[in-house]
């Protein structure tokens, strides 16, 4: 059953990524009958020991996004290597999985460092603090792209944007809205200065790309399965954040560049993109650290045992997806984060010699301890 469930799942992603497929604010349904995020918890034994639950979902952006490829292979190593089974669950982003996190239904992430902040401190789009999230591994920085337009269209930058139609809201994933505002205003403009059109989600926004209903829209990162897909199929050329040449940048980001992140995108940074997947030539882009987060509501024994696992199998994320190649212990604990880490990665991370100091003196000022 558990090879079932994985095979599933990485069959879903490679037929909706051939597909263009689309996802929904709701997961997609599981086919097996799991305990859908471990309502019940890790029990207890007469002894006192603990065992472990039995089933975990992780939540991830849509169908064909790096965040999806990346999740099935956290799935796969988790359930290959671990007594718990993992199923990955696709949705319009993380507002609409942060309700489930709340409620167990969703134990685990694949999101953004600004997402993550964003509902663990109830900020920016979401009205109360969602601190059931604890950080479990900070992994990649992602380089965004931001404003995409086609080859034909013969719009070469972003400030030739003023007027053209932009994919926006993405299902009221907050992240792309801010992503886009932040790209427009790093040229001058706003969307007032444009003509926004709704979109549901990244696969809705290709579509109307291909099919000329937009000019210009958010494509994910530049590895993004689904957008080289697109690329491969159509043509279509990324447009650098406020159209900079990365010498513009060699000696340090613009004032007024890095104001307009820290405005709309905090902790975000421009940086340079070298020539790969939908980037022809290197490019300045958005860029920001893509993480995983783990519920409160998993016990420290559970935790302890995933990251384990996701530790001694690391290698494996390099085959499923760029995003993967740094995907690496030396990555997994930052000093500087705005997430606690769960204590049961903590644990681990103590044994392995990766806890720091300095990650010790950050998880106690967040916790105020």
């Amino acid at each position: 059953m558990i090879k079932k469930v994985i095979a599933h799942s990485i069959m879903l992603s490679m037929l909706v990524v051939c597909l263009g497929g689309c996802s929904s604010s709701k997961p997609l349904p599981s086919d097996s009958n799991t305990d859908a995020g471990n309502s019940e918890g890790s029990q207890s034994t007469s002894s006192g020991a603990s065992t472990l639950v039995k089933s975990v979902n992780i939540a991830s952006q849509a169908v064909g996004t790096s965040y999806y490829a990346l999740g099935t292979g956290i799935a796969k190593i988790i359930t290959e290597n671990t007594p718990i089974q993992a199923t990955i669950l696709p949705y319009a982003g993380p507002d609409a999985w942060m309700p489930e996190l709340r409620d167990g239904t969703i134990t685990l992430e694949i999101v953004s460092s600004m997402d993550m902040y964003w509902a663990y401190s109830g900020t920016v789009n979401y009205t109360e603090p969602y601190d059931e999230t604890r950080l479990l591994l900070s992994g990649n920085w992602s380089n965004h792209c931001t404003m995409t337009v086609l080859e034909s269209s013969g719009i070469t930058q972003a400030k030739d944007l003023k007027g053209k139609r932009i994919g926006y809201e993405y299902g009221g994933n907050k992240l792309t809205v801010n992503l886009v505002d932040a790209a427009l205003a790093a040229v001058g403009l706003s969307i007032d200065d444009c003509v926004a059109v709704p979109l549901a989600d990244l696969s809705s926004a290709q579509r109307a790309l291909q099919e000329r209903r937009v000019d210009a829209i958010f494509t994910g990162s530049n590895t993004t399965p689904s957008s080289v897909q697109l690329d491969e199929s159509i043509g279509i050329r990324v447009l650098p954040l406020g159209d900079l040449k990365p010498a513009d940048i060699a000696n340090g980001v613009p004032e007024n560049i890095q104001a307009v992140l820290d405005q709309y995108v905090p902790g975000a940074v421009a940086r340079v993109c070298s020539a790969g997947g939908t980037v022809k030539e290197d490019t300045v882009l958005t860029t920001y650290p893509i993480q995983m987060g783990v519920s409160t509501k998993l016990s420290e024994d559970d935790v302890y045992t995933i990251m384990k696992a996701i530790y001694e199998n690391y290698a494996e994320l390099a085959d499923v997806h760029a995003w993967g190649t740094e995907w690496i212990p030396k990555n997994f604990v930052i000093e500087h984060f705005s997430v606690p880490y769960h204590d049961g990665a903590i644990k681990f991370y103590k044994e392995v010699g990766l806890w720091t100091d300095a990650a010790e003196a950050t998880q106690a000022a967040l916790l105020g301890v």
